[in-house]
């Protein structure tokens, strides 16, 4: 008998044994123990089994004030929008030495635990993060289009998408 099947036919047999049915048990050469609702032969003695008690589950309705906390900041970031806080939209960044940090709003906070943050710069999505910021390099001169999205970091799909903005890469000059 398969070693697997032995705490299913413990449950059978407890459940047997609620209806007043009589179980047999047998332990054979190697040690292993053989139940069955008939005596299949005179090897097969009646079990001496333990009443089943079967105790009623009850519905939990009193959650902790944290978990419920927990659950309206979920609910209202999930409906709330996710924005870009930096770089503003139309901002003029001058001297980065091509470095950009974009940062989304605190939306994003309560979705963290199992998304990330992922932006897309000029049309390149770039690695997620587990944060609301990230620090780009090699942002250099010129007009740049930045969006935010939270995605699931298991099945990558997109949770929330922040609207498109327009930043713009300037230089100092060099005199």
């Amino acid at each position: 008998m398969n070693y697997l099947m032995l705490p299913m036919l413990l449950l059978m047999t407890f459940a047997a044994a609620a209806e007043e049915k009589k179980i047999y048990k047998y332990t054979d050469e190697n040690g292993v123990t053989h139940y069955s609702e008939t005596k299949l032969n005179d090897n097969y003695h009646e079990a001496d089994l333990p009443p089943l008690s079967i105790v009623p589950s009850t519905p939990v309705e009193n959650r902790s004030q944290s978990v419920s906390q927990q659950d309206d900041e979920a609910d209202a970031s999930a409906e709330a929008e996710l924005t870009i806080v930096q770089p503003a939209h139309e901002e003029n960044l001058w001297g980065t030495g091509g470095k950009v940090t974009a940062q989304v709003n605190e939306i994003a906070v309560a979705l963290m635990e199992v998304n990330q943050v992922q932006f897309i710069i000029d049309g390149k999505k770039q690695p997620p993060a587990d944060g609301l910021t990230q620090v780009f390099d090699g942002i250099f001169r010129g007009e740049h289009t930045l969006k935010a999205r939270v995605i699931n970091k298991y099945n990558k799909k997109v949770i929330k998408e922040s609207k498109t903005i327009t930043f713009y890469m300037h230089q100092n000059s060099k005199k």
